[in-house]
């Protein structure tokens, strides 16, 4: 192995592409280990693995689960988990079943603000994946000329704070990383590069079992990386990272980020 990207996103969640596509484009951008990393989803993993094996490409079957520690989201990445009957797999029904609920209610809210769109039309922008959520709607409003980007419609109506805005129902940290312990997986936080309280909520999660820290992402900075690496490395932490990819929407490309091989080596499986 020489070339990983081990934070991708499918249409499985809120990516462009299916997982096959992310995988033979991954191995077109001569990455040789990647992690399919759908939000609170393995609906994509059976299909990239076997995507894997007819492009001799790596796959590891992962997910990044949404949480929520003082007010702020917080992203726990598991690694080495697949569907298959576990607590995780029953906590991802009720997950799905919520996101149904709150966009449904997001688009009442933009209907009520007078906007001209449809359940419908929605369920069909999320056609082929078994997480929907904004992006979809944000999607359906520019087609429909209301928005001239996808960042617009959450800037403006859906992000949080906006008039259409719902939270959603989110796990916290600590039953995520039991969650993916318990499926057998390696619970990792996420881009800490986007908390506010970073350091605090790292530290926090070390005493709840965490395995690891996304020290490489794509809005991490330079200064940023090195202060993971060090602190991962102090801990006795593993070390993952990844470019986030999820299309060709904006300037992110796939394997952007790619992670030193000889850093992920001690928790890669043969």
């Amino acid at each position: 192995m020489t070339a990983a990207d081990l934070h991708l996103h499918s249409s499985a969640s809120d990516g462009e592409f299916s997982p096959r596509q992310v995988v033979q484009m991954a191995k077109a951008h001569g990455l040789d280990l990647v992690a399919l990393t759908d939000h609170d989803t393995l609906a994509g993993v059976g299909e990239a693995l076997v995507a894997g094996e007819e492009h001799s490409v790596t796959v590891i079957p992962g997910i990044e689960l949404s949480t929520k520690l003082a007010g702020e989201e917080v992203h726990i990445l598991g690694y080495y988990v697949r569907p298959g009957g576990t607590e995780l797999d029953a906590m991802l029904a009720n997950i799905q079943n919520a996101r149904v609920e709150r966009i449904q209610t997001i688009v009442k809210r933009l209907q009520e603000l007078g906007f001209a769109l449809s359940w419908p039309e929605v369920l069909a922008a999320a056609e082929g994946s078994s997480s929907i959520g904004r992006p979809h709607v944000a999607k359906v409003m520019v087609e429909k000329g209301y928005a001239t980007s996808i960042k617009e419609v959450f800037s403006r109506w859906i992000g949080a704070g906006c008039p259409a805005y719902v939270p959603r129902y989110k796990l916290s940290p600590t039953q995520a990383i039991n969650l993916i312990h318990l499926a057998g997986g390696l619970a990792f936080l996420a881009h800490p590069g986007l908390l506010h309280a970073d350091m605090a909520v790292a530290e926090n999660l070390v005493h709840h079992g965490l395995d690891g820290l996304e020290v490489f992402h794509s809005e991490h900075s330079p200064l940023q990386i090195r202060k993971y690496l060090a602190w991962a490395q102090a801990k006795g932490l593993y070390v993952t990272g990844g470019s986030d990819w999820h299309g060709h929407s904006g300037d992110l490309r796939l394997g952007q980020v790619r992670v030193p091989i000889d850093l992920v080596k001690p928790w890669i499986k043969d």
